[in-house]
């Protein structure tokens, strides 16, 4: 089960490439990440877009998988391309590391070590 994961997010097309950012989005989907599935480098991805608002935020894909296949991704030349391409295409784009699943234990852990240390 997955214990680890990267938090993808992005917020507004940047002016002049909405039509990129729509094609590489359906692409990802599509193509790029469930190659990573079915090749068994993450385990899975949930990915949402948001509803107009007036947040900055435009969507995110949350990948995961183990902390080894995670670790791996992280330092993939393929996703590294496909990271900067998000960038390229849209404004305000982040990637941060998450704990998901089997992984809430260690970031339950560590929160109550970081209290204790406040105490």
């Amino acid at each position: 089960m997955s214990e680890a994961g990267i938090w993808v997010t992005w917020g507004l097309p940047t002016r002049g490439r909405e039509r990129q950012a729509l094609a590489l989005l359906k692409e990802s989907l599509t193509g790029y990440l469930d190659t990573l599935r079915d090749a068994g480098r993450i385990e899975r991805f949930d990915t949402a877009i948001l509803r107009p608002q007036s947040a900055e935020l435009g969507g995110f894909i949350l990948i995961q998988g183990t902390s080894d296949q995670i670790d791996a991704l992280r330092t993939d030349e393929g996703f590294k391309v496909w990271a900067t391409q998000i960038q390229l295409v849209a404004d305000r784009v982040g990637m941060v590391d998450a704990w998901v699943g089997d992984g809430l234990g260690e970031a339950f852990a560590m929160y109550d070590q970081a209290l204790r240390r406040l105490d």
